[in-house]
């Protein structure tokens, strides 16, 4: 079921009968809002969003000193279920979990972007009014830091968020590469298996931002908690989203979301480890888009939502029986704020809860 007009480029939530639940008790409170910071390009772009929630800054220790990662949650008082945590993905900020309302610069692919006229509700935002405990952050510097060095960050917000909600586990949600670092954060705790790190070296060709240097971190030992209910990922490039000639522009993101690269690898290695030896997975409910043909570098592979394939962002998750996937007809930004996403993720989180939100 479509929820945004794709002639007019405006993205539109215009059917809200394909949420009935949204009709029930929605919580209508005062937006408190952001105050701008300039040292947040991302904030701008966003800058029509609005939200239900409060703010704090965490501060992440690295060997230089200490970096403040944002985080916005809602604690709804009647919800005694998992909180669900809401990663972003590379080169954006959180706001688009939130309310959007007016005109923003997205990314239509790597290296451009578009103008949309947005008024929309992202998927935090549509959880915080279906009932549920909903926390969203920005990490730094998303571009310039290896995905395992965010996936520690990750690790930092869970223990943040398992105090501030009295809880033991959490539901993990993760758009675009927001979901590799979710899938690092798993994968990282199997015995005997050691963490991927990003092969830098001294002479390296990436540019590290000046104040967020590599050497700024002490990329610890991952263990995966067993903390995690659930696993949503959604636009994610499970198999990447660059061929394995397209080029990276100096990006450690972009190098470790080549095809077969060794990160891909590294994941896909521990997903079929786990299955071998019946460890512990949470679910993982797969959304993937097939709006446009995604050129992935230079050249065509498959359709898929302006920025990751089909094939990719279904990953291996089609043959495995701990997993479902969902297509929809949407591009990569669209997927995060759509109204069939949105409520086909309420109804898979709903599964097996013993006290679903009213």
């Amino acid at each position: 079921m479509r929820r945004f007009a794709r002639r007019s480029r405006e993205v539109v939530l215009r059917d809200s009968a394909s949420l009935p639940v949204l009709l029930v008790g929605i919580f209508m409170l005062v937006a408190v809002g952001t105050k701008e910071d300039e040292s947040n390009p991302e904030d701008r772009i966003f800058a029509g969003v609005g939200g239900d929630y409060r703010e704090v800054n965490y501060g992440v220790h690295g060997v230089a000193g200490v970096y403040p990662i944002r985080i916005k949650y809602f604690d709804n008082p009647d919800y005694h279920g998992p909180p669900v945590v809401f990663v972003h993905g590379m080169g954006t900020s959180d706001a688009y979990f939130w309310r959007v309302h007016g005109e923003v610069e997205v990314f239509a692919g790597f290296i451009y972007s578009e103008q949309r006229n947005v008024s929309a509700v992202g998927h935090a935002q549509g959880l915080v009014d279906l009932g549920y405990d909903v926390v969203t952050y920005t990490y730094p510097d998303s571009r310039n830091r290896p995905l395992e060095y965010q996936a520690y960050d990750l690790s930092r917000i869970l223990l943040w968020t398992k105090e501030r909600f009295l809880t033991r586990d959490v539901i993990l949600a993760g758009h675009s590469t927001g979901g590799l670092i979710c899938r690092y954060y798993i994968e990282s705790g199997q015995p005997g298996r050691e963490n991927y790190r990003f092969p830098y070296k001294e002479k390296s060709e990436y540019n590290w931002d000046g104040y967020l240097s590599i050497s700024d971190f002490e990329m610890k030992r991952l263990r995966y908690r067993y903390d995690v209910a659930k696993l949503v990922l959604i636009g994610t490039p499970n198999y990447g989203s660059l061929k394995e000639e397209g080029r990276d522009y100096g990006s450690p993101a972009l190098f470790e979301m080549k095809e077969s690269s060794d990160l891909i690898n590294w994941l896909e290695e521990g997903r079929r480890r786990a299955a071998e030896k019946g460890y512990k997975r949470p679910p993982v409910y797969v959304f993937v888009g097939k709006a446009y043909e995604n050129y992935m570098g230079e050249g065509p592979l498959d359709f898929g939502d302006g920025i990751v394939t089909v094939s990719s962002a279904a990953g291996p998750f089609g043959d495995d029986e701990n997993a479902e996937v969902f297509y929809y007809d949407l591009d990569h930004f669209e997927l995060a704020m759509d109204g069939a996403v949105l409520a086909k993720m309420y109804t898979v989180l709903r599964r097996d809860e013993a006290e679903p939100p009213s």
